[in-house]
């Protein structure tokens, strides 16, 4: 379930859109009035969304509504060149003359921004402000969408994040903390806090409305590279990626469809509760390849055969699982049960790279190793998918996922999902 703060966050980024939408078609209208297509507002609308997302500016708490930023820049410059590439390509999309793009840039660089400081004033972010100095900023801070609802000195925060903190690094009540880094060394101390807790830190350099306005900005704090435009850009081609492969293998979701209810009484498909990012519950998708009663059936297996126990209790698999249908058993062999997880990515839920997604149970397993693997999506395919599958151990999974993590790469990335397509094929320890 998401929290008030994430609710506001999507909620002030739909107004955002939908302002920018108005916006788009007001210019169309004053600046262009000679175009007809409602397609010319859409395709600016789209572009400019995408790029944005792309640069940054969607950036949940660190972003600064637009303005004189170099993503603000990014993003209409990206608009202009893909619009004309489009219009060079496709006739109905119109023709856009330089006073409209003239006019959408004055918006985005000196009124957006204002309409943007209205919007998170009426969508404040519940946050814990950690300050030595600044205290007396509280309500300029409101301003620029932050609820402030305790005060914590930068001495007290390693103590105050223990004592409000779970066993797993969650802190109660808040997914922001917003740190005064006014002071360089303090960016350093938090850096090394924030790898032991999932929250949000959020620094912010600069207490003049000006800077938050034209600079420097209010950034995210993180231990590792978990931001950029590289981790928005895997964004983009997980949404293409799996959105392609949806449509391409729609003929052959309905022909398995219909093999698996002729060949056992049950749905199509198979959820399963795992655990996403930040430990967010999430249902994953398969074909299902077990038999109805598959849990009960376990439940007899287990028991009557100590062998079979402590290997499902090894690695929660079996080698030679009875409760698998035969249908279902080419299907894993061929890793096809797994392909409706292209769901789960256009969801938001997955990626199409990605750590191992887990079940609750693991995660006092995963405890003594890193925790580090919930601070990213969960992935369709990843290191040790390709490397061995159900073959490697427990613990070599969870290293090489770690490993994935802290090094992770775009291009790592592309590799990764090069190597998926002939992992499958070879059918390596698979099963």
């Amino acid at each position: 379930m998401s929290s008030p703060a994430s609710r506001n966050d999507t909620a002030l980024i739909i107004l955002e859109l939908l302002t920018l939408l108005l916006v788009i078609s007001l210019l169309r209208l004053w600046l262009a009035p000679y175009s007809t297509a409602m397609t010319t507002v859409g395709m600016v609308w789209l572009l400019l969304a995408l790029a944005s997302y792309v640069v940054g500016e969607f950036e949940s708490t660190a972003r600064a509504n637009y303005g004189l930023t170099i993503k603000t820049q990014a993003a209409f410059a990206l608009t202009y060149v893909a619009y004309s590439g489009i219009h060079g390509l496709w006739s109905w999309c119109e023709p856009l003359r330089v006073r409209f793009w003239l006019g959408l840039w004055l918006y985005l660089t000196f009124l957006a921004p204002l309409i943007g400081l209205v919007f998170r004033h009426l969508f404040p972010q519940r946050v814990l402000f950690v300050t030595d100095f600044n205290a007396s900023r509280v309500s300029l801070l409101r301003w620029w969408g932050f609820d402030c609802r305790e005060l914590c000195s930068i001495a007290e925060l390693g103590e105050w994040l223990a004592r409000n903190s779970d066993s797993l690094g969650r802190v109660r009540g808040y997914e922001i903390i917003l740190v005064d880094i006014s002071d360089v060394r303090t960016e350093f101390l938090v850096v090394e806090l924030a790898r032991n807790y999932f929250v949000d830190f959020i620094g912010v350099p600069s207490f003049r409305m000006a800077a938050y306005l034209l600079g420097p900005h209010p950034r995210q704090l993180t231990a590792y590279s978990l931001e950029g435009v590289a981790r928005r850009l895997k964004r983009v081609l997980d949404l293409v990626i799996s959105g392609l492969l949806l449509v391409l293998l729609s003929p052959l979701f309905l022909i398995l469809a219909v093999l698996i209810k002729l060949d056992s009484p049950g749905p199509v498909f198979y959820r399963h509760q795992r655990l996403g990012r930040h430990f967010r519950k999430f249902q994953l998708l398969k074909f299902r390849t077990m038999f109805r009663d598959a849990d009960k059936r376990l439940a007899e297996i287990i028991e009557k055969d100590p062998k079979l126990r402590a290997e499902f209790e090894a690695s929660y698999k079996l080698k030679n699982d009875p409760r698998v249908t035969k249908i279902g058993r080419w299907l894993r062999r061929l890793s096809i049960d797994e392909l409706p997880q292209l769901l789960n990515v256009v969801a938001g839920q997955m990626s199409l790279v990605g750590p191992r997604p887990i079940v609750e149970e693991e995660i006092d397993y995963y405890r003594q190793h890193s925790l580090l693997l919930f601070r990213v999506l969960p992935g369709m395919t990843g290191k040790w998918q390709v490397s061995g599958r159900t073959e490697t151990s427990y613990e070599e999974r969870v290293r090489m996922d770690t490993e994935y993590v802290r090094e992770w790469s775009l291009v790592g990335d592309l590799g990764i999902i090069l190597k998926t397509v002939p992992a499958v094929l070879s059918r390596r320890g698979a099963f």
